[in-house]
């Protein structure tokens, strides 16, 4: 917290997503802390860099429809096979996931993504990936997801994770 501006307020500030109180309050802050503006300026300049990467990435390797329609197919046929037997929920959500990312961005893409999100999370590692650190690890790859695949990919990842 800097000078009563919690980390939250922050980015939702930055983001455009605070209340009216809230962003009068700290603009009003702004005006008369040069501190704070010039962390406000840095913020500002990081998070428009931050977004004009993910958009370059995002148009960079864009999915056509055909081509994100004929992934989401395969995958939901292969979850849905009478052969797909499963002892473990978590093999079986990190499958589903790999088949996702896969058809989204190919597969190496895929598994670097499960383990850089498993590494990000209290598991630290997609093989110790359990129930208990599962929300957070999902939370990680719908993160990295969102940067590579968009919106629309992100959520079929976060919708598909659920246990």
């Amino acid at each position: 917290m800097i000078h009563g501006i919690k980390e939250e307020e922050w980015n939702d500030f930055l983001e455009g997503r605070l209340d009216e109180e809230a962003r009068d309050r700290i603009e009003a802050h702004l005006i008369g802390c040069l501190y704070c503006w010039e962390l406000y300026r840095q913020m500002a300049r990081m998070t428009q860099a931050l977004i004009s990467a993910g958009e370059e990435i995002r148009t960079a390797v864009a999915l056509q429809d055909h081509q994100l329609e004929e992934g989401i197919r395969k995958f939901y046929a292969r979850i849905s096979e009478p052969n797909a037997v499963y002892k473990n929920p978590i093999q079986q959500r990190l499958d589903a996931l790999t088949a996702i990312l896969a058809s989204m961005c190919g597969k190496e893409t895929a598994h670097k993504a499960l383990s850089v999100a498993a590494q990000t999370s209290p598991a630290r590692t997609i093989d110790q990936v359990t129930l208990d650190n599962w929300t957070p690890f999902l939370s990680n790859l719908k993160s990295i997801a969102t940067v590579m695949c968009g919106e629309t990919g992100a959520h079929l990842v976060w919708e598909s994770g659920q246990l």
